[in-house]
């Protein structure tokens, strides 16, 4: 048996990167993945992908996490397809640069609206299932940003935090109302997925603005996204039934400088 078998995972942002990783890493150890996107086209080919090696191992929605209705129907469509939900991993995000005097209310709103109210919004509507499939998991993705400043990067350091901060919040909740629920933060370091792309070609593009990007990781490279699925391997099993309201900082060591 896989590490996650049985399992039913809701996870946002699953069209690339991060949320593909996750989605092909839990099917791998048995789960049944259900992978949302404001890009469904992109959530469907990362399904079919999966369904190649795991024959209905995994579902696409296509889903913008901003809009409450959106999530009600993805939530349901997902329970229906895959027997109820038992894992809950919030990973849609994005970031922009800016500091307090360059930031825009535009930038400052989306990000939040993104990486911050889409957390409440979904976990909130998500309860439900997760109260009806216990053990169950909420996996929320953080980053450094959220643990570690820079003057450009205002709303991204600010949502993130929020998004730490917000999940010990949860988890003291389930805990205290006797939910064998559990909620955990997860905090990586620039990862190998497009949305680092960016900050490589601020320094350069290509090995160079590699290497600049990664002078600040004591581990000297940049995080894969299996450097990170693992750890979301870990937290959606059973293996951490007792472990909540905790931070995973996967970032080669940038918070202990």
């Amino acid at each position: 048996m896989g590490r996650v078998a049985g399992k039913k995972v809701f996870i946002t942002g699953g069209a690339q990167g991060l949320g593909a990783c996750f989605g092909h890493m839990l099917a791998d150890e048995g789960a049944k993945v259900a992978l949302t996107d404001i890009n469904g086209e992109g959530a469907k080919k990362t399904a079919a992908a999966i369904n190649e090696k795991h024959p209905g191992a995994a579902i696409a929605i296509a889903h913008d996490v901003t809009k409450k209705d959106q999530w009600e129907s993805a939530l349901g469509e997902a329970a229906e397809a895959m027997g109820g939900i038992s894992v809950l991993i919030n990973n849609a995000g994005i970031g922009t640069a800016g500091s307090i005097e360059t930031e825009s209310y535009e930038n400052w709103r989306l990000t939040h609206e993104i990486d911050v109210d889409s957390i409440f919004i979904g976990t909130q509507l998500a309860m439900p299932y997760l109260k009806d499939n216990q053990p169950g998991s909420i996996i929320n993705i953080s980053s450094v940003a959220g643990l570690i400043a820079d003057g450009m990067m205002l709303s991204y350091n600010s949502a993130k935090a929020a998004v730490w901060m917000m999940s010990k919040s949860i988890a003291l909740h389930c805990a205290r109302s006797g939910y064998d629920i559990r909620c955990n933060s997860v905090h990586p370091v620039f990862t190998r997925t497009p949305i680092v792309d960016p900050l490589i070609a601020l320094g350069g593009g290509g090995e160079e603005g590699e290497k600049k990007l990664v002078r600040q990781i004591p581990l000297k490279r940049l995080g894969e996204p299996e450097d990170v699925g693992y750890c979301i391997l870990y937290l959606a099993s059973d293996e951490s039934r007792f472990v909540t309201a905790s931070e995973f900082k996967i970032d080669g060591g940038i918070t202990a400088q």
